[in-house]
């Protein structure tokens, strides 16, 4: 009894199954791989405000970097939010100006733009924190949104925080909280 494979050998057949199997298997692997990527996340509260944050998820959770951005649209001013300063050197840079009775201002990397800290406070969650605003089209925002990484000093202390994948998230966020005209 002879078998047909109209036109195909049954070599050609397993190799080209087996290439269609490892393609979606590749592509599966590629799709889990970017729904869990640590990056930049945006997300819009119900009141309308936005958050940018760092976590590995889209998904609800309380396990994001310990800064994040917040606004409201169109509103031209953005609250940087940090819950849990791990940095000594911040530490010491805001307890000196408690200390000394210093003037909390917060120096933008690139400048020439300013801030001052808001508030400092410490959570029950642990750690201690602090917020200051700045705008959405202040040098050091943007470029921000080209790098992923926020940079500003307190005192003599020097932060740069980020990372450079989900900047598409930090554009759309910083559009959304420049003003309207």
């Amino acid at each position: 009894m002879r078998t047909q494979t109209h036109g195909l050998r049954t070599g050609a057949v397993s190799k080209a199954v087996c290439a269609l199997v490892a393609s979606l298997a590749t592509f599966l692997l590629a799709s889990s791989a970017s729904a869990n990527e640590v990056k930049w996340r945006q997300t819009k509260f119900d009141d309308g405000a936005f958050m940018l944050y760092i976590a590995e998820t889209a998904e609800a959770t309380d396990a994001i970097g310990s800064i994040s951005f917040h606004c409201a649209p169109g509103s031209g001013a953005v609250k940087v939010s940090e819950t849990n300063i791990q940095d000594k050197s911040v530490r010491a840079a805001i307890a000196d100006l408690i200390l000394n009775d210093g003037y909390p201002i917060v120096r933008l990397d690139p400048g020439p733009e300013t801030s001052v800290l808001d508030k400092i406070a410490s959570y029950d969650s642990g750690g201690w924190g602090y917020d200051f605003n700045v705008a959405p089209n202040d040098a050091a925002f943007k470029a921000f949104e080209k790098t992923g990484f926020f940079k500003f000093k307190i005192g003599n202390a020097a932060v740069r925080f980020g990372i450079e994948a989900g900047r598409g998230d930090i554009a759309r966020f910083g559009a959304a909280c420049r003003k309207t005209p």
